[in-house]
């Protein structure tokens, strides 16, 4: 495996030479960074289209594909998650852009990715990065609210029935810097690190160069045995009068149906007197519980007013 990214122009290429050089540390692949002599071999019109001609350059079967904005932060393992017969990635947070999109293409809304990170391999993904290719020349400016790729990628990955497996966000964490939670979760790829400086190309560059430190505490120890055993699992969720059904989707997501209210991931960590399953928003917790049993789960933190307890059906194994 191979660990690709864009850098072209000599900013980008800054950026994205830092960036590479962090994930070779942590993951130990060897990188390479299609720049400006790449491009102008390619005759494409657009930079970032780069990315859909990646086997044309490699020789590699296998890619990971990380933009020159993620930051790698902690060890991990690429190719302990490449398939052979699927795209692997991360979802994308439930923006405007993200539920148009579904919409307009008829894509499921839990099936929409970020492009930021891929993992990819020749045999599946070689047609489907030309078909995409094919799909942006002959619409230009569609989608008119993504005038990059990501929208393309995954109207045509959709089309074409390819299989799509969701890591959790710690893998693609976009929004990096808002909320105290990303600092308190080990975060393996950080989409963007500087808040203060979110909206500014280059933010990275503050980071790797020891100008800004972020407030990293990775105090929250995530269980990955006891999440494996909940992927998947439907939980009731009981308060006052009401229940009402859980879905804990593989990727750390919930729903449909979701929790009440804005949390859209969970987790399960421990501490001190056992496990907890975290339900967090994009930003922070907003409630725990500790495990009774085998199928019981009670609140234990009161972040918002009513409590749950959660039960897992027995018919469901965990």
């Amino acid at each position: 495996m191979i660990a690709v990214t864009l850098g072209i122009g000599d900013d980008y290429k800054n950026l994205a030479l830092h960036a590479s050089e962090a994930i070779r540390k942590n993951t130990g692949l060897k990188t390479l960074i299609l720049d400006g002599s790449h491009f102008a071999s390619s005759g494409l019109k657009y930079p970032h289209h780069l990315k859909l001609r990646i086997f044309d350059f490699v020789a590699d079967d296998e890619v990971m594909f990380f933009d020159s904005d993620m930051v790698c932060l902690n060890p991990w393992n690429p190719q302990r998650f490449a398939k052979p017969d699927a795209l692997v990635a991360v979802a994308e947070r439930l923006h405007s852009m993200v539920i148009k999109a579904c919409r307009d293409w008829e894509i499921p809304v839990h099936e929409y990715f970020n492009a930021g990170l891929m993992i990819l391999n020749r045999n599946c993904h070689h047609d489907w990065l030309r078909e995409t290719e094919r799909f942006v020349l002959a619409n230009p400016g569609v989608p008119p609210y993504d005038p990059y790729d990501q929208t393309p990628l995954n109207i045509t990955r959709h089309r074409l029935g390819l299989k799509l497996e969701l890591l959790d966000r710690r893998y693609n964490w976009v929004g990096f810097g808002a909320g105290e939670l990303c600092y308190e979760v080990p975060v393996f790829l950080a989409h963007r690190v500087n808040p203060d400086n979110y909206f500014t190309k280059f933010m990275n560059i503050d980071f790797f160069e020891g100008r800004y430190k972020p407030p990293f505490r990775w105090n929250i120890q995530v269980n990955e045995d006891a999440m494996n055993r909940l992927k998947n699992q439907t939980l009731c969720l009981r308060g006052g009068h009401r229940e009402t059904q859980l879905r804990l989707n593989s990727d750390g997501t919930i729903g449909p149906p979701y929790y009440p209210g804005i949390g859209r991931y969970w987790f399960v960590h421990n501490k001190p007197d056992g496990l907890a399953l975290a339900i967090a928003s994009e930003t922070e917790l907003l409630r725990e519980f500790t495990q009774v049993d085998n199928h019981e789960w009670q609140s234990i933190q009161e972040l918002q007013p009513e409590a749950f307890d959660l039960a897992v059906p027995k018919n469901l194994g965990v």
